[in-house]
């Protein structure tokens, strides 16, 4: 259902953009990028070419030509970083606060990628690429306001790290209920409480990301061999170790299952909930709901991306090896996972401790 659901959305986002987008989003389809992934850049183009038409660059979204795109200098594309960087955030439950800097960078990442393939992977009835230029090359990337060691200790403060990952889990298990005053939120953590421990339990036992936990199948998952297969951020399939120690809730709930949502045999999804007496696939926002509402009663309000980096940070003090750390969360390569070093290193800390000992 919610592929669907994201399929419709990119449609309807396809609907408004030129015909050369939209052969990049076929060609990008074909990668495979995932769908969730060119809707969002889809919205990116809108805004870009929105900005195009308020700065009369262009008279309409749709109306971009390539000729538009190719007229396009520095000074045009730098302007529309300040807009990012610095004009308010609209349209969203945070109305004119100014945008991270991780936003802005994906704004330019997607825009980076859609210049790239019409300046070098399309070709024109003259065998010439749509483009004669890429202007994005002359911008550069946005900079984090923090250092890697600011951001670190930001972090460091919302992880569940050495015991108190499976302390988490046990407090759910046998504590929150005592928090809860109603018969009604005591009815519903009750109906909900062997999937919601199998869904932070293998949080905390792979590392896997929120959509890749949404979007597994019954068949992904592996309790004998320990193993859960996954589709990474970029379509591909990759298969994630899980850990022993949170093994047996996961277990729990893959026996119960069927007893406890009762899904039609169509029905693959492994983590399930009810809507309107029928079982169906668990959306993200349900588990956002209800990762927050058990951290919040524990410890302090956390999110599915935390419990992956708590897992990265406990790894890593685990193997001292980011290698390990990037395989076992899907990452193509080590620089994202530089920042559990900072995490980690008491070494620096007990040095400055003893800086002017004798």
């Amino acid at each position: 259902m919610r592929h669907e659901k994201i399929n419709n959305l990119l449609e309807l986002e396809q609907a408004t953009l030129p015909w050369f987008v939209n052969e990049y989003i076929h060609s990008k389809s074909l990668v495979p990028y995932s769908t969730v992934t060119l809707y969002e850049y889809a919205k990116e183009y809108r805004r870009f070419f929105e900005w195009l038409q308020e700065e009369s660059i262009t008279s309409s979204v749709q109306s971009v030509t390539l000729e538009d795109l190719d007229r396009l200098r520095k000074e045009d594309l730098e302007l529309y970083k300040s807009h990012l960087m610095h004009g308010p955030k609209n349209g969203t439950s945070t109305d004119n606060r100014s945008r991270s800097f991780v936003t802005v960078q994906r704004t330019l990442t997607a825009l980076r990628s859609l210049f790239n393939y019409l300046s070098t992977q399309t070709e024109d009835e003259n065998n010439q690429t749509y483009l004669k230029q890429n202007v994005m090359l002359k911008i550069e990337n946005v900079r984090a306001t923090t250092t890697l060691q600011e951001r670190s200790r930001a972090i460091e403060k919302k992880l569940l790290l050495d015991d108190e990952a499976i302390l988490f889990l046990y407090y759910i298990d046998q504590d929150y209920e005592g928090t809860l005053k109603s018969h009604q939120a005591i009815a519903a953590f009750r109906r909900n409480k062997i999937r919601d421990l199998a869904i932070i339990a293998l949080f905390l036992g792979t590392g896997m990301r929120l959509s890749e936990l949404v979007n597994m199948q019954v068949s992904d998952l592996d309790t004998v061999n320990l193993e859960a297969t996954v589709i990474r951020k970029g379509g591909f399939k990759d298969t994630a170790l899980i850990s022993s120690l949170f093994i047996d809730y996961i277990i729990d709930y893959q026996e119960s299952r069927v007893t406890l949502y009762q899904p039609e045999a169509s029905q693959k999804a492994l983590f399930l909930t009810t809507f309107k007496g029928k079982a169906k696939q668990i959306e993200p926002s349900t588990v956002e709901k209800l990762v927050a509402k058990y951290s919040t009663a524990f410890k302090v309000r956390i999110t599915p991306h935390k419990l992956r980096h708590t897992v990265g940070t406990q790894l890593y003090k685990k193997t001292n090896s980011l290698l390990t750390v990037s395989h076992q969360l899907g990452q193509t390569g080590t620089s994202a996972t530089s920042i559990y070093t900072h995490i980690v290193d008491k070494e620096q800390r007990n040095a400055m401790n003893d800086l002017w000992s004798e």
